[in-house]
This record gives structure tokens, sequence and C-alpha cells, in this order.
């Protein structure tokens, strides 16, 4: 039979480890949370916004790689006729998931995509996502924002 006390302690404890863990574990990430740039930031660099016409003449039907929002990588390809093909793949254990869907170019400038992502189950439609694309150097970028300092920006390199 425990004492109050002792459990009490040994509960302390234990939370004070977690909470130690997790300390941890977020210190460890900083420096990737840290890497994430900003539109602020990519626009203090000296980046520029891609125009519809820049887009279509840098990057349809180039296979751009870079990474996904929260995890992983994505391959893609935008043809010309308005389609998406191309591969998620997952964390380790790496996996792929095939991509296909639409895109196009709204009357802002921005460029919209519906993709559907198949599994071993299903496919699965995820929401029409419009976006604005920018270059710095020979790399570019997309944010959901071309005006919004703190917008977070995907990298895309074009696959030689």
């Amino acid at each position: 039979m425990r004492l109050p006390s002792e459990t009490s302690h040994r509960e302390t404890v234990a939370r004070f480890s977690a909470t130690m863990l997790l300390g941890l574990v977020l210190l460890l990430c900083g420096p990737l949370a840290a890497a994430q740039n900003t539109l602020g930031e990519l626009l203090d660099a000296g980046a520029r916004k891609l125009s519809a016409a820049e887009f279509k003449d840098e990057l349809v039907q180039r296979v751009l790689v870079g990474p996904m929002g929260s995890r992983g990588n994505v391959e893609v390809v935008y043809t010309t006729r308005g389609a998406v093909q191309g591969t998620a793949f997952s964390p380790p254990p790496i996996r792929h998931f095939p991509l296909s869907g639409t895109w196009n170019i709204d009357d802002q400038g921005t460029v919209c995509v519906t993709l559907r992502i198949a599994s071993l189950n299903a496919a699965e439609s995820l929401p029409p996502r419009c976006q604005f694309w920018f270059k710095h150097g020979g790399e570019y970028f997309l944010a959901d924002s071309d005006w919004d300092r703190s917008s977070v920006v995907l990298r895309r390199t074009v696959k030689q």
C-alpha cells in the first residue's frame, strides 16, 4: 500500500520528466522551425512575385520538388493542359502517394490547384488552394499571401 505523499511525489516526478522531455524535443526542433522562411524574409532578401506568364514560362512542364507544409516532400509537374501530376513522399519509413489534379490561374494571378492523393485504400480530394509564386535566385517559393509578411513560404526547385 502506497502512502498518498508517495503517489503525489511520483506523479510530480513523472510530470516533471515529461515536461523536460517535451522541452528537449522542442529545443532540438528549434533550428528546423527557424529554417522556415516567411514572406517578409523572402521579400527582404530580394525575391519578386512571378506573373502568370512567368509561371507558365518558367515552371509549367518542369518537375518541381520541395517540402510539403507539415511533413514529407512533393514532386509535381504542372502540365500545359491544366493538369497536375506527381508524388508525395512521407517521412521515414518512406511511402509514396500518387498525386493528380488540376490547376489554373485566377484573375489575381494566384495559381489555384485542386489535388487528389491516392493511398492503398482510396483517393482523397484536398480542398482547392490558391497560392502566389515568388522567385529568388534560381529557387521558387509559394505562399498563401502576397502581402502578409508572416505568411510561411514553401521552397520549390526545378529538378534537373
